[in-house]
């Protein structure tokens, strides 16, 4: 359960001059499932943390500054319940300090978010890490919400496309984000993030980008583009378009995506599809997805590699459910790293090989 902390003892040391009210409020998610994974190479199972929703553990509050202004702030830690112990992400390349490399890979970490700011009727304005808006249509349009063996392609190969700058695809560090109020149903922000570098030097890590996007109760849909500067291997570009409609028995779901890299020798492109949905049923809810992503640059040949994938959540309160998730990824010609094809979990598949996997696990939120 969420525990509210209210700042009593502060509020009233300043009850003289000042009579705003603050709060604390520490969340987090465990979850912890069996995985297995099958290539043509080798096999790997195991159990893993965030499967069906990434395990975190944060700190998020507010203060009432008075005329409908509120300070606000955001602490969140990447956490392996499995381990108990702290994670940069996921994905290696994902977190960065700069925007540009790997941060350091060592104990916990408010590396999901770390944002401080003030709302109002403006909208919000913050200040530090925070999601990218071309990762918040990723997310907000893959039906298996980033997570598990059925994470969309369309995020899962960017961290292989080029490492360098996946960043591009998760967080910006460093950055300032304004969204604005949700206009009868219209919504939009943008983001910006200046490189660090000292002067003279690439300006490299600096990265800029916006979402629009508009929604009600039937459906919505989003759009979005970022740019990240990379000096080395050319600008990262990535532009996402996703929509989603509610028909009652099923909610469809579609994402397309691409990235670019603008260096000579390097000159690639990446583009993704994906369709899928989430179809409620009783206390619980299934999910499914089908995707495909393209893949060339001016030193491979292109490559492609599918995925479909299916999985069911059940719902055992409003904060805990069981879930099991199957997937199977085709590779045809896609290079990964190496000789290496595109692989769910840590199982071996050659460029032409084929791997499944599956996850069955449980989740809480408190």
């Amino acid at each position: 359960m969420k525990r509210t902390f209210t700042a009593a003892a502060a509020a009233l040391a300043c009850a003289s001059a000042f009579s705003q009210t603050s709060s604390v409020t520490l969340y987090g998610v465990m979850d912890i499932g069996y995985t297995r994974a099958s290539g043509d190479v080798s096999t790997w199972s195991g159990l893993a943390s965030g499967r069906n929703m990434s395990s975190r553990i944060g700190l998020r509050g507010s203060e009432d500054l008075g005329g409908g202004l509120k300070a606000n702030f955001t602490l969140e830690a990447d956490l392996l319940a499995d381990t108990g112990t702290g994670v940069t992400t996921p994905l290696p390349g994902w977190s960065s300090t700069d925007n540009k490399t790997s941060a350091a890979n060592d104990g916990m970490q408010f590396n999901r978010i770390s944002t401080v700011g003030l709302s109002g009727s403006f909208g919000e304005v913050t200040f530090g890490r925070y999601y990218t808006p071309t990762f918040l249509v990723d997310a907000t349009y893959d039906p298996f919400g980033q997570n598990g063996v059925g994470i969309s392609l369309l995020t899962g190969t960017s961290v292989f496309y080029v490492p360098v700058g996946s960043v591009n695809h998760l967080r910006a560090s460093n950055m300032i984000l304004y969204t604005m109020p949700n206009m009868s149903g219209f919504t939009g922000m943008v983001g910006y993030a200046p490189s660090e570098a000292a002067s003279g030097q690439p300006k490299d890590g600096a990265h800029a980008s916006f979402k629009v996007g508009y929604a009600n109760a039937s459906g919505s849909v989003d759009f979005a583009t970022g740019r990240t500067t990379l000096a080395s291997i050319g600008d990262l570009k990535t532009t996402s378009l996703g929509a989603s409609y509610n028909f009652g028995v099923v909610r469809a779901m579609f994402e397309a995506s691409e990235d670019r890299l603008g260096a000579a020798g390097a000159n690639g492109r990446k583009r993704g599809v994906l369709i899928g949905g989430q179809v409620p049923i009783g206390l619980g809810q299934i999910r499914f997805s089908l995707a495909r992503v393209n893949k060339t640059s001016d030193t491979i040949t292109e490559g492609r590699v599918r995925q479909a994938s299916i999985g069911y959540v059940h719902n055992l309160s409003r904060r805990t459910a069981v879930f099991g998730t199957y997937s199977m990824v085709s590779n045809s010609n896609y290079v990964n790293a190496g000789a290496s094809g595109y692989s769910v979990g840590s199982a071996g598949v050659t460029p032409n090989g084929r791997v499944k996997a599956f996850d069955i696990g449980i989740r809480h939120i408190f």
